[in-house]
């Protein structure tokens, strides 16, 4: 099946007003501009861009960075470029600038957001971080929260290039973690996009500093986040995107988001409220070391009745409605995987294995795995722009020396 017809959309994505937003943290003092570079401002921040880049409209700025489109006079091709202002402030927000671009170089798939450039520094020496990626025209949250019409063609076709991702992603072993509407990136022609990896990890890994982030984030994120993070501090799977493909999906066809709890507790109300209080075996998941997790649910929500999906989306098909029971199973075990979800008898006319490659190769998360250091941070940052811009190795020769950083790139 073709693409189904424009859908019209004028807002960027995830940064929206109303979002609990943080204005960026001052401006360390910068090295000297490079002769090849430009600052413009746009909205209300600083861009340090290469001289061919014509800005073309300030995009929205959110907790992580701020983004504006550019045009680049090179190469006539639009395109998003994203400050990441002081990332060194803390090692979770390195860490999450790191995996950011680290992944988005590694990734290569139609559905995911393509890096095209770092912004080289000036020096070793810097505080901010720009990247330039391709430039889409909104994301799903614009549409669903617009007044056009959406129909089950576009349904269909949005969630199908989400599974197409999801599976190239999970064979590529790495969760995203913060799949929601506003980190689904579309185009006037319905192409879809993954973007925002900060949060990504490996399909068995875990990190500790961001559970408190995971859990507690504003609203926004929370309403997409699986019973099983929510509750407990396991190691969260692939199926953790599933849980949150299934609440998309949910939103697509209802136009309004399927749980909406007003805190982490809350929210494990909110899903109760809708797939009934889960039985005993659906707890099994829960390790013993969280006996007060399954306790919490068995006290307060004992007997919840669960909603029909046909009252809830009374214009669903069989087919759609089946897929999204399938996906919002309480017990992550139980969730359908991309590999099977691509194969459902409701994408049966999209379906097609050759569309739907996964990744040649795992991606190595060893350098993720380790503390990191500010110092250590801004090196491998370094060396991730050395990758798109090598000729920066010899200019900084002396003073990578000096640093006692490496003067080459090692991938």
């Amino acid at each position: 099946m073709d693409a189904p017809d424009v859908i019209l959309m004028d807002v960027h994505p995830p940064w929206r007003e109303g979002e609990d937003v943080e204005e960026p943290a001052a401006e360390a003092a910068a090295p000297a501009l490079a002769p090849d570079r430009q600052q413009l401002k746009l909205c209300g921040t600083t861009f340090e861009v290469p001289l061919h880049f014509e800005p073309i409209r300030a995009l929205g700025k959110g907790t992580y960075g701020v983004v504006a489109a550019f045009r680049n006079k090179e190469t006539e091709q639009n395109v998003a470029v994203k400050k990441i202002p002081n990332p060194f402030r803390n090692t979770v927000d390195g860490k999450r600038c790191l995996r950011e671009i680290r992944l988005l170089r590694l990734l290569d798939h139609e559905c995911i957001i393509k890096l095209l450039d770092l912004v080289a520094p000036s020096s070793p020496v810097f505080n901010e971080v720009h990247l330039v990626t391709e430039l889409m025209d909104g994301d799903l949250h614009t549409v669903i929260c617009s007044d056009e019409t959406l129909t089950e063609d576009h349904v269909q076709f949005f969630i199908y290039n989400i599974f197409r991702a999801l599976l190239y992603l999970h064979s590529a072993n790495v969760v995203h973690r913060d799949l929601k509407p506003a980190n689904v990136l579309v185009n006037k022609d319905c192409d879809t996009k993954l973007c925002d990896f900060g949060l990504a990890r490996g399909r068995a890994g875990f990190s500790e500093e961001d559970d408190d982030f995971l859990r507690t984030e504003y609203v926004g994120t929370r309403w997409y986040r699986a019973p099983e993070v929510v509750l407990t501090s396991m190691e969260y799977t692939a199926t953790v995107d599933m849980w949150s493909a299934g609440c998309i999906l949910g939103e697509l066809m209802g136009r309004a988001p399927m749980f909406r709890g007003k805190d982490f507790l809350d929210q494990i109300r909110s899903i109760c409220a809708v797939l009934g209080s889960p039985k005993d075996s659906e707890l099994s998941f829960i390790p013993p070391e969280n006996e007060a997790a399954r306790n919490f649910i068995r006290t307060r929500f004992p007997a919840m009745p669960r909603e029909d999906w046909t009252a809830m989306f009374p214009n669903s098909t069989e087919d759609q409605r089946d897929l999204l029971d399938k996906l919002l199973q309480f017990d992550p075990n139980a969730r359908m995987s991309a590999h099977d979800a691509l194969r459902h008898s409701y994408l049966e006319d999209l379906h097609s294995p050759e569309d739907e490659p996964v990744a040649s190769s795992h991606v190595d998360w060893s350098f993720d795995d380790v503390p990191h250091d500010p110092d250590r941070l801004q090196c491998l940052i370094y060396q991730e722009t050395a990758f798109y811009h090598p000729e920066i190795l010899e200019r900084d020769r002396e003073a990578l020396a000096a640093r006692g950083w490496p003067s080459e790139t090692s991938r």
